[in-house]
């Protein structure tokens, strides 16, 4: 019986010395080495892809390297695709970054720039420089590989999924525990059956290729979602966070607004609140571009991204609305007495009696939803690429 085959694009873009090239070849053969030993029953075949027209400048956005990754992955029908390149990556998360990685993309992006021990001024010898080099790097691209198949971080220092704080600590990196292997080597498996697309009784309707690949991967679809953190938006978003609460604030001291809100019905609120996550999960994708429309070609990573990023946002601005309604509820227990809520909404309320915590709970309700709508326009204050670094990027190192 054939072994299962995994395919690992490997790509190296930009320029890069001759001492890096050598250690990127020696740095994909110990990956290769190390996964086939590891899982002899699966057969690995590492392709090599030179792009030096990408990451051509000194600094790049990981955003735009793993898109770059993606449409290799797409159009290569590749199951995983690391990015290799010499530029210095642009950090969000913390004051450096040496790798990116997407579970939603099945890709990584690793930089070659600080891991050479000349960045922080060592001195080495010309092969000292590469074993030390193509070591680091392998350590990176296998836990690049054990996150894009599903591996949880580790606190263990020579276990390959620790998160170096230092770049020596990826020298002490060098295995997985045997239920690492385990859970690692049933991904791999599943990555390496046949693709839908690939499939002779493929669809060729664009919605059931869609739909029937989202419920293939529908558990993969879930633990990207989670990878992502969506319940962190409101922190990492502040564009979008900083214009919802102002929203919500103003509406709050309106009269106009609690008499409005007061005046509609248990379902029109939930509509209203459901329709604003819907609206606003909508404008943001379309607004920062997060979803691939696949009229080059269909595919079930495609699907999977898609589907990831859909769900991240929508998620994500569920929480926001959530966040922002527990906020309302306690402004207005704190700062709304009966009396004052009566007085501003006396078209609906008769006297201060009538007012209790419902009334409290259906302005914050109504007001977070109006405050949701308006602050997906703050969307428009955050740049694509960081957008695309929240959504896409579970994990930076």
């Amino acid at each position: 019986m054939d072994r299962a085959l995994v395919e690992i694009g490997l790509i190296v873009a930009g320029n890069i010395d001759e001492i890096d090239r050598v250690s990127v070849t020696e740095a994909a053969d110990q990956l290769h080495a190390y996964l086939q030993q590891t899982h002899p029953d699966i057969h690995f075949q590492i392709i090599r892809l030179d792009l030096p027209e990408v990451a051509s400048e000194s600094r790049a956005q990981p955003s735009v390297l793993l898109q770059h990754a993606a449409d290799q992955r797409d159009l290569r029908h590749l199951d995983f695709v690391l990015l290799v390149t010499a530029a210095d990556l642009e950090s969000f998360y913390s004051p450096r970054c040496l790798a990116a990685l997407s579970r939603p993309l099945d890709a990584a992006v690793v930089s070659l720039s600080l891991i050479d021990p000349r960045a922080v001024g060592e001195s080495r010898s010309r092969d000292q420089r590469i074993q030390q080099v193509s070591h680091r790097l392998s350590r990176l691209l296998l836990h690049a590989m054990g996150h894009l198949t599903g591996l949880a971080r580790s606190g263990r220092s020579n276990n390959l999924m620790r998160r170096p704080v230092e770049v020596n600590e990826l020298e002490s990196m060098e295995e997985l525990d045997a239920w690492q292997v385990q859970r690692q080597h049933d991904s791999l498996v599943e990555v390496a059956d046949q693709r839908l697309e690939e499939s002779p009784q493929k669809s060729h309707n664009a919605m059931m290729f869609t739909l029937r690949a989202a419920w293939i991967n529908r558990f993969e679809i879930v633990q990207a979602i989670i990878a992502a953190k969506p319940w962190e938006f409101p922190r990492r978003l502040s564009g979008l966070t900083l214009a919802s609460v102002s929203t919500l604030a103003i509406l709050f001291m309106s009269a106009e607004s609690w008499d409005l809100a007061l005046s509609q019905d248990f379902g029109q609120i939930v509509f209203t609140a459901v329709l604003a996550c819907l609206v606003t999960t909508v404008y943001v994708i379309v607004r920062q571009q997060l979803i691939s429309d696949g009229r080059r070609q269909r595919s079930e990573q495609m699907v999977v991204a898609n589907s990831s990023a859909s769900g991240i946002v929508l998620l994500g601005m569920s929480i926001t609305w959530l966040s922002l309604g527990l906020l309302g509820i306690l402004i207005g227990y704190l700062l709304f007495d009966a009396d004052l809520i009566a007085t501003w909404a006396s078209s609906t309320q008769s006297s201060a009696d009538t007012v209790g915590w419902g009334e409290r709970l259906q302005m914050s309700v109504f007001s977070a939803s109006l405050g949701l709508i308006i602050g997906a326009l703050g969307a428009s204050f955050e740049s694509q690429h960081y957008f695309r670094h929240v959504i896409f990027v579970d994990e930076e190192i």
